[in-house]
């Protein structure tokens, strides 16, 4: 059959991503047989009603799978839903192919299934991951005995280690000079109870690893048939489990190809072994899954790991010469001016290249910050499409201020939900002057000299 995939998302803030998941469901497709391509969205702009229905008009498909990466921004409080955007590319589909089947997938439909089939009038839905399941579905459409419309995808017992993502359908230079870094991922799952994390409902609640021989082939391919030399290793927590982050940065020395990379790591089980091997594979910078720096505020978002953990973590990067972020989420439960305080002293003294900070907790379902949030009377509706947000009672009215003055105060501190597109001239300017990796890793760490926050 002759099978179109439709990667949506048009959001560029910080950078536009490599549509990761939609390429590897295209690779399964193909795979299976059936001739596949695939459009994407991102560099569009307005153009890509036009551009949806040239593509099926010249390739008349017999199935659209349309994937859907994020429900919303998260940046409370100017939060921007996707719903408005995924609802007229779904009407631009019918309108163009209305005999074709049209699948929707990705993790915004994989956390609403219902509500996005019930929005987009799709015939067929697959939660979770999607390679096998959708091989699966194009067998049944092709016999003409597909009945069940929402399928729920188990978690693969690796992240499709045979199945590299068809990045020969997606302009992939255009996403490395725009995007600073191609996207790589070494494993799936999480083994982690955050409170408000929806990584275990989307890649399983145990650490999943795949095959690092073929994820450093892949780097190597890139990096010799298309220059590239930076990469992003997009694992939730790369450092976990420690021995297979070991592995992956041995087998990425061993080729000697001076590439660059970062990653998302997390404080807890980090090893000073582990942050030289590394830096030593390459590795310039890293983004730090903190969420918070105070007793109260991790103890609530259920992290795995406390202060003690958060300060010989950054100061391991320090030695190692890598580059850090934190990533913080303020506001969430047990949140008060005096943890926020502590929370601001706390991350500045371990002096980060940059703080980047989401303001209350988007509320999904099934998580455990949820289900407290309707213990303690907080939510006024269900979890759904629309943003909603967690924001503990005793910061709730003043926290947009509070966020501004620190703004104001500490320039390496940026929040999403204040910021709109002021930085996005800039950003893209920095780009276009060759400018690669994480755009926050340019600065130089922050020394600050204040004693309050």
């Amino acid at each position: 059959m002759r099978v179109l995939v439709v990667a949506a998302n048009q959001e560029h803030k910080p950078d536009p991503v490599v549509p990761l998941g939609a390429a590897y469901v295209a690779a399964a497709a193909r795979d299976a047989g059936h001739d596949v391509r695939l459009y994407d969205a991102c560099f569009a702009s307005t153009r890509w009603p036009a551009e949806i229905a040239a593509a099926i008009t010249s390739f008349q498909p017999d199935v659209i799978g349309l994937s859907l990466r994020n429900v919303d921004d998260v940046a409370w409080p100017r939060a921007t839903s996707y719903l408005p955007h995924y609802r007229a590319v779904a009407a631009a589909i019918r309108e163009a192919a209305p005999e074709a089947a049209l699948v929707l997938g990705g993790s915004a439909f994989t956390l609403f299934p219902e509500e996005f089939m019930r929005e987009l009038g799709a015939d067929f839905g697959i939660c979770g991951e999607g390679e096998i399941e959708f091989q699966l579905l194009l067998a049944e459409i092709q016999a003409g005995r597909a009945t069940h419309r929402l399928r729920r995808a188990l978690p693969l017992a690796a992240p499709a280690s045979s199945i590299e993502p068809a990045l020969d359908l997606i302009d992939i230079d255009r996403y490395y000079r725009r995007g600073g870094a191609l996207n790589v991922q070494t494993r799936r799952g999480c083994q982690f109870l955050c409170s408000y994390c929806t990584y275990p409902m989307l890649e399983g609640a145990h650490a999943r690893p795949g095959d690092v021989g073929r994820v450093v082939d892949l780097i190597e391919r890139l990096h010799d048939e298309r220059g590239i030399h930076h990469f992003f290793v997009v694992d939730n927590t790369f450092n976990v489990p420690h021995d297979h982050a070991l592995a992956f940065c041995r087998a990425l020395s061993a080729r000697a190809m001076g590439v660059q990379w970062t990653a998302y790591i997390t404080p807890a089980g980090l090893t000073p072994e582990l942050v030289q091997a590394m830096a030593q594979a390459g590795c310039t910078s890293v983004d730090l899954g903190t969420d918070a720096a105070s007793g109260p505020t991790l103890a609530g978002l259920r992290k795995s790991f406390g202060l003690r953990e958060i300060e010989r973590c950054c100061q391991w990067l320090h030695q190692a010469d890598i580059r850090f972020s934190h990533s913080l989420i303020l506001g969430g439960p047990g949140e008060t001016r005096a943890t926020l305080d502590e929370t601001v002293q706390a991350i500045n003294a371990t002096r980060p290249n940059a703080v980047i900070a989401m303001l209350g907790v988007r509320v999904y379902p099934n998580t455990a910050l949820t289900q407290q949030a309707r213990r303690d009377g907080l939510l006024d509706r269900p979890p759904g499409l629309e943003p909603l947000f967690y924001i503990s009672e005793a910061v709730r009215d003043e926290l947009e201020n509070l966020a501004r003055d620190i703004r104001d105060r500490h320039p390496h501190w940026y929040f999403p939900g204040l910021e709109g597109n002021r930085w996005q001239r800039m950003w893209q300017r920095q780009r276009n002057a060759g400018a690669r990796g994480p755009l926050w890793a340019l600065r130089e760490a922050a020394t600050f000299t204040e004693d309050r926050p």
